[in-house]
């Protein structure tokens, strides 16, 4: 698991936020914050992290909100499963703590398929599926992460063999945000895995993010009333 600080100025309310699967900063670049820090966690080909690397991070704020998406969503619940209290606020979008299932995560001939094929045309589709629409699409190859294939490839692979299913009623998400077109882990498959909790639904595509201007207000908008 890599690190990285998207904006750090010493800022009241941290964000630690869990990246998807096959990416790096460079999509979230364009989002400035003004009252949040960022601290990102991406490159799950290992999830090695310590107790005390974690309580470094909350030390020094008064707040911390926990933000994942996509297969980051599973991996956050995993790091803070028995944690939960260590945040203010702990958001989830587009993610399940299933996410390799036929009905409640990506299906798993879709992933297996995609896996056995993996490569730059593989890629290209994927980022095409996950963006949809074209100028969200123009925005984020601009932006694209700086992976390389093997990478993406073997981090893809890891998750497969470590993936398991974890019950909505254990979930550390209290904010489920799903959106209403997305055709990664799909838009059903969220809404039934989440069924029993409180969601809220939005306009677009798996890479929601550039929907936003600020990681301000992406907290904002999403808040379940």
């Amino acid at each position: 698991m890599r690190q990285i600080w998207l904006h750090k100025k010493k800022c009241d309310t941290l964000i630690v936020f869990f990246n998807g699967w096959g990416m790096d900063d460079r999509p979230f670049r364009p989002l400035m914050a003004e009252e949040y820090d960022v601290c990102m966690f991406f490159d799950f080909r290992t999830m090695e992290t310590t107790d005390r690397d974690m309580e470094a991070l909350f030390t020094a704020y008064k707040e911390v909100i926990l933000v994942s998406w996509s297969m980051g969503v599973w991996v956050g619940q995993k790091i803070f499963a028995r944690k939960r209290k260590l945040f203010t606020r702990t958001i989830a979008i587009n993610g399940t703590l299933c996410p390799v299932d036929d009905t409640r995560g990506i299906p798993e001939k879709i992933y297996d398929d995609t896996l056995a094929e993996f490569g730059e045309e593989a890629r290209k589709k994927f980022y095409r599926r996950m963006c949809r629409e074209k100028t969200n699409l123009r925005k984020f190859l601009s932006n694209q992460p700086e992976r390389s294939i093997v990478s993406q490839r073997g981090e893809l692979e890891i998750l497969r063999k470590s993936t398991d299913c974890v019950p909505a009623g254990l979930s550390v998400y209290d904010e489920i945000i799903v959106a209403e077109n997305d055709w990664i882990i799909p838009t059903r498959n969220q809404l039934y895995f989440w069924k029993d909790r409180a969601i809220k639904t939005l306009p677009g595509f798996h890479f929601l993010f550039y929907e936003w201007q600020s990681w301000d207000q992406l907290v904002c908008s999403v808040t379940i009333r």
